[in-house]
């Protein structure tokens, strides 16, 4: 229990340093660019990274309940990413707004589940591997 709360929290802390990273590194590179379409490679590709990079993040470290444990710390950055004044009118203005919610949170979950699987399959192996070793 202690444990994931603790990944929760650095799941917080890390996704809110992707995220002032990511703005640097778009900062950094915008010259020329268009503020339409920097907004369009934060909103589908760049945070979209982020939500893979916590879900990797949370399901290498937690033990049991990797999905949970992803989706809880991604969930700040997430309500962050939809604390706006304007909120949208049309149908498609709100399908954009929602982005983060609909889409980065499941990817979140999906990569927590998958590198949870994976590591708990090695750790697996490696400890059939190793017990004949320790037998003698």
């Amino acid at each position: 229990m202690l444990r994931n709360s603790l990944i929760v929290i650095m799941a917080v802390a890390v996704s809110y340093g992707f995220t002032a990273l990511a703005g640097y590194l778009v900062y950094a590179t915008s010259a020329g660019s268009r503020e339409a379409n920097l907004s369009i490679v934060v909103r589908f590709a760049i945070n979209p990274m982020i939500g893979i990079l916590i879900g990797a993040l949370a399901g290498r470290l937690s033990k049991d309940h990797p999905v949970s444990v992803a989706a809880l710390g991604l969930a700040p950055w997430a309500m962050m990413l939809l604390a706006s004044p304007q909120k949208p009118t049309s149908p498609l203005g709100w399908a954009i707004w929602l982005f983060p919610v609909v889409i980065c949170l499941p990817l979140s979950a999906a990569a927590a589940l998958c590198i949870s699987r994976y590591t708990h399959q090695n750790s697996k192996r490696l400890g059939s591997l190793a017990s004949p070793l320790h037998s003698s």
